[in-house]
């Protein structure tokens, strides 16, 4: 998965302003709740220029599933392993990922927890898109598969005869 660096990326113009402040709508309330009028609000953009990049809200809501949702501000959005020789280390760095999107929700006034809003964005995308199934249970997926990359390598757990069930089933 291509990783973009969604906590700090700025942004460069109208139309990510507008996906920026819609993701970030979306991920507090329903689709339906969320209104244009409020989205020139937070935008501070005109109706016209809302518009002129998006034929209707649930073009918005598409993209900004597309562009968001699958992306590192996801909290099962899978980490990397590269590199990393134990358990522990990989651990570490997953709580470093999700406390990246505790902070950019922080910094951006996001006024629920990621984990509320990602569940809460879950359900919201699986009604309106057919194919969100798929690509979640792909991304979770990814994720398992990191971890199982990374056991193996613990050194620790592996010389340790209470946790050798978790690789063997004993």
């Amino acid at each position: 998965m291509a990783e973009t660096d969604w906590f700090d990326k700025p942004v460069e113009n109208s139309r990510e302003l507008i996906l920026k402040e819609a993701f970030k709508l979306f991920l507090q309330k329903n689709v339906e709740k969320v209104t244009v009028p409020e989205l020139e609000r937070v935008t501070k953009l005109q109706r016209g220029a809302i518009f002129y990049h998006f034929k209707d809200k649930s073009a918005i809501f598409e993209e900004v599933i597309e562009r968001y949702f699958f992306s590192s501000l996801n909290i099962f959005y899978p980490v990397n392993p590269d590199n990393i020789c134990s358990l522990k280390l990989y651990w570490e760095l997953k709580n470093e990922h999700i406390d990246k999107i505790q902070n950019w929700f922080k910094q951006e006034g996001v006024s629920v927890d990621p984990y509320t809003a990602f569940f809460h964005a879950a359900e919201q995308v699986r009604l309106y898109f057919p194919h969100f199934k798929e690509r979640i249970v792909k991304m979770i997926n990814a994720s398992r598969t990191y971890w199982c990359q990374v056991a193996p390598k613990d050194v620790s757990l592996l010389k340790s005869k209470t946790n050798s069930f978790i690789f063997w089933g004993e």
